[in-house]
């Protein structure tokens, strides 16, 4: 009981000193964790840029670069993008606005595929 009371008493003389923060207030988040289809598209500009500077450079590094169409990977891969962030926008959304490379977007903004390759059967026709 001796020591709860003597703890008490530090625990106050330690507080005593502090002065409050204050800062500006000039934060602009929501804080609510949600985001909207609107926000997946405001991403799709990063995205496609993304995966075309990606794409260009496999163009460019190919031994037949007539095989290697851009226009396509970037349709597929973005498709891939907003198909997640159709899902998770509030998680996807952002992460992918923000993106500097393609191995971040991928790693860091996609939902994670799992091992037994069930994330392509959230895409098949549900069965009767």
């Amino acid at each position: 009981m001796r020591l709860a009371a003597i703890f008490a008493v530090v625990l106050a003389a330690c507080a005593c000193g502090k002065k409050p923060e204050t800062g500006s207030g000039t934060g602009n988040g929501t804080g609510t964790g949600t985001g909207s289809p609107g926000d997946c598209e405001a991403a799709r500009k990063n995205v496609e840029a993304l995966y075309r500077a990606e794409a260009e450079a496999e163009k460019a590094a190919a031994k037949d670069p007539s095989k290697v169409n851009v226009d396509e990977m970037v349709a597929d891969n973005t498709t891939m993008v907003m198909n997640d962030c159709a899902v998770q926008p509030g998680k996807v959304a952002p992460c992918a606005a923000a993106a500097k490379s393609v191995a971040q977007l991928e790693d860091t903004c996609l939902i994670p595929l799992d091992e037994e390759g069930t994330e392509g059967e959230q895409l098949l026709p549900s069965s009767p």
